[in-house]
């Protein structure tokens, strides 16, 4: 039995843990809409909503602590950091070999090479 304390303060860390996930996947779908190229969108949801899972796996976690559930969780998040990251990259690279305008104001273009331009070209 847990005091109603321990009880209180579980609920909380969760509810906040819960809260902050759900707030940055609320971002990723603002910077899906408002971001004005597909690199920057891609950013926007690879980055928010992988964080932003986690933080709702850890709250679930923080909620309801169990070896059982605790294992399906941890894995949930490491697969999860481990393959969105790749997913990620995949997109963007197909997004620029279907020819998609690169951001304005591209300093600097890794891939030019694949393009047939200078390296490091400026566009």
């Amino acid at each position: 039995m847990m005091s109603p304390l321990t009880e209180t303060l579980q609920a909380a860390g969760g509810g906040l843990l819960l809260a902050s996930g759900i707030a940055l996947f609320v971002v990723a779908a603002v910077g899906l809409i408002r971001f004005p190229d597909p690199y920057t969108r891609l950013t926007a949801v690879t980055k928010s909503g992988t964080l932003g899972l986690v933080l709702v796996l850890l709250g679930v976690l923080v909620m309801d602590p169990g070896i059982a559930a605790a294992i399906k969780l941890i894995l949930a998040i490491m697969l999860q950091l481990l393959t969105a990251p790749i997913g990620g990259l995949s997109l963007s690279r197909g997004t620029f070999r279907s020819g998609a305008a690169l951001p304005v104001g591209l300093q600097y273009d890794q891939m030019s090479e694949q393009r047939g331009g200078q390296h490091g070209a400026h566009r």
